[in-house]
């Protein structure tokens, strides 16, 4: 179901509100290099400083808002995603300038630190001992999807309000899956982009060596139902998540690699991965001929109801169901019914009955 998301609160860019205070005596300070500026930027904002004074050349002000763009850019992602703005107030004496920083953030470092201390806290509870790379994006994706529902007003943005409240848009379930990821060492990534029209946010993680896209937002049906996940944007890789979602590709690792492809081989010789298999919907078949023989097959094993998601890409889904129904006619199965609910991406979980 769509859903209107806003993701980003503040993008980097856009900090950065610079303000003179009237000349003061002069005074000899010492210039530092944009290096420097950059770096203590950085710094505090790592730190959550409320408010910070640094001490750069009157060039240098003048600048001041790409130097705060670049020392965001150069920050720990979570805490460069945590900033609302960053205000500047400086005294000028001839070529100096003593600039005041007034930072506010999403989360303060105490809020911050109780995200990290909760995400430590689920990771506990649902990391098993031996679990692989794959089980455990599979059950921190699961536990944020129920934990969280999407904040339809639109007013809450970071996952302390999510973890606290219950409810955040899109960056808040992308900086939670970030730091539990990034805890549970999985090496991840937040991506910034569009979909739906508007601003989003979500993650990438490697998996066994290859990149994969998690959207943790549009896995969460919204209106909101209680521990109910979707897969449609699990482990996707880029050309599915093309369909609806643009980004800057070359700021971030390329997803070329058919995760559920890649576990259904997995699948022919472990229970294990067979498992995982079903628990995401199963594999995905892309035309109606391989739809049909899932079908068939369900059928000829006498089984009494088969789950699966299909790719209908841009093409009806009745002109396509009503060729498996007229396949199903010739079989010895009395009645089929089926239901389904298609994502934004053209993806659908397709759940089949069958009565003999």
């Amino acid at each position: 179901m769509k859903k209107n998301r806003i993701a980003l609160y503040l993008s980097a860019v856009l900090i950065g509100f610079s303000a003179v205070l009237p000349i003061a005596p002069q005074v000899v300070v010492a210039a530092s290099s944009d290096a420097s500026v950059i770096a203590s930027i950085t710094t505090a904002i790592e730190q959550k400083k409320p408010t910070f004074t640094l001490k750069m050349t009157k060039v240098q002000f003048s600048r001041v808002n790409a130097l705060l763009a670049s020392a965001a850019a150069k920050a720990e992602p979570y805490s460069r995603y945590t900033i609302d703005r960053i205000d500047t107030r400086a005294t000028l004496t001839g070529s100096q300038a003593s600039v005041r920083f007034t930072a506010v953030y999403l989360e303060n470092k105490q809020q911050m630190e109780y995200v990290t201390a909760q995400a430590k806290a689920a990771l506990k509870k649902i990391i098993k001992p031996g679990m692989s790379q794959e089980e455990k994006v599979k059950v921190i994706h699961d536990y944020i999807v129920k934990r969280f529902a999407y904040d339809e007003s639109m007013t809450r943005y970071s996952a302390y309000q999510g973890l606290t409240k219950g409810t955040t848009v899109c960056q808040g379930y992308t900086l939670l899956g970030y730091r539990m990821l990034t805890l549970a060492g999985i090496d991840t990534r937040i991506v910034e982009g569009r979909a739906g029209g508007q601003s989003h946010a979500w993650n990438k993680v490697k998996v066994d060596g290859r990149w994969y896209n998690l959207d943790l937002t549009w896995d969460d049906p919204t209106p909101d139902r209680k521990n109910e996940v979707s897969y449609a944007y699990y482990l996707v890789n880029d050309e599915l998540l093309s369909r609806d979602h643009t980004w800057t590709k070359k700021t971030v690792p390329a997803a070329v690699s058919d995760y559920r492809a890649q576990l259904a081989q997995k699948a022919k010789s472990s229970a294990k991965h067979r498992n995982m298999l079903a628990a995401i919907g199963g594999e995905i078949t892309s035309t109606t001929a391989s739809l049909q023989q899932k079908v068939i097959g369900a059928i000829e094993k006498q089984r009494e109801s088969l789950t699966l998601i299909h790719d209908f890409g841009s093409f009806s889904p009745k002109t396509q169901l009503d060729r498996i129904m007229k396949a199903c006619s010739n079989t010895v199965v009395k009645q089929v019914r089926y239901a389904y609910r298609t994502a934004d991406n053209g993806t659908a979980t397709l759940v089949f009955t069958f009565t003999y």
